[in-house]
């Protein structure tokens, strides 16, 4: 009576070493991920890096010009285009990054806009104190 074993094995090396260079090159890569090409010289401030999720960017530039993420909006439809965004969920944050050479009043008309669209969260983005050229 022959009886044969049969043994089989598994080698989980190769998908170890492939998923670290996947993490390695996503963790690389992730700091360049969240910059715009927009040019935006933010005040400078001490605080804590906030969560991405359902995070809405309002960029406005020294030269007047506003934007929802990369799109350039008027000024005046502003309120009209984040309404939509921002009804029934809860979880939105509108995050305002403003040059910091604009006038205050100029900055606080966005913030009065970005509020009377119902932006449950309002997050002023600041650069890191200590670093220049923020963009």
């Amino acid at each position: 009576m022959n009886v044969y074993r049969y043994q089989t094995k598994v080698d989980v090396v190769p998908v170890i070493n492939v998923s670290l260079v996947v993490v390695l090159t996503l963790m690389i890569i992730s700091p360049f991920l969240d910059e715009t090409e927009l040019e935006v010289e933010l005040p400078e401030a001490r605080a804590s890096q906030m969560d991405d999720t359902e995070k809405t960017e309002i960029i406005y530039t020294l030269e007047g010009e506003v934007f929802i993420g990369d799109e350039q909006v008027a000024l005046e439809d502003l309120e009209a285009l984040l309404t939509p965004l921002f009804v029934d969920n809860p979880d939105a944050i509108a995050v305002v990054k403003a040059d910091k050479n604009l006038l205050y009043g100029d900055v606080e008309r966005l913030l009065a806009m970005v509020e009377a669209a119902n932006a449950p969260r309002i997050s002023i983005a600041t650069g890191k104190k200590g670093e220049e050229g923020d963009g």
